[in-house]
């Protein structure tokens, strides 16, 4: 189950879970040609791309003024665990397309919804 300010998603799925390396390694060689490692855990910085294929504008359009006003962190739980996040806004952080239009009307529901999010 995913939660985000207090609504639950429960079609969300995180696309990118697994797609993440948690260590920088950077390497060189010294002058007599031994290698030199440097390893560190990278704290923050770790995308967080949640999908639904479908889901009502009830649920959509919350998640869509959420993101264009909160600007500072805030927590997000999945399946238990809680994230501190921002919304990424270096690209859309929430995108949906309207299922159907209609003429002058509001749309009622959304596919391919995709959430940005960043760790802090």
């Amino acid at each position: 189950m995913i939660v985000i300010n207090a609504q639950q998603l429960d079609n969300f799925v995180w696309l990118d879970e697994l797609d993440y390396s948690a260590v920088a390694e950077q390497s060189e060689r010294a002058l007599n040609g031994a290698q030199h490692i440097e390893k560190t855990i990278i704290p923050a910085g770790r995308s967080i791309n949640l999908y639904s294929d479908f889901e009502a504008a009830s649920v959509f359009n919350p998640l869509f003024e959420h993101a264009n006003t909160t600007l500072s962190q805030f927590e997000i739980t999945i399946r238990g665990t809680v994230f501190n996040v921002v919304w990424d806004h270096s690209q859309k952080a929430v995108e949906g397309t309207p299922h159907t239009h209609f003429s002058d009307s509001a749309p009622t529901y959304f596919q391919n919804i995709n959430l940005r999010l960043k760790t802090v």
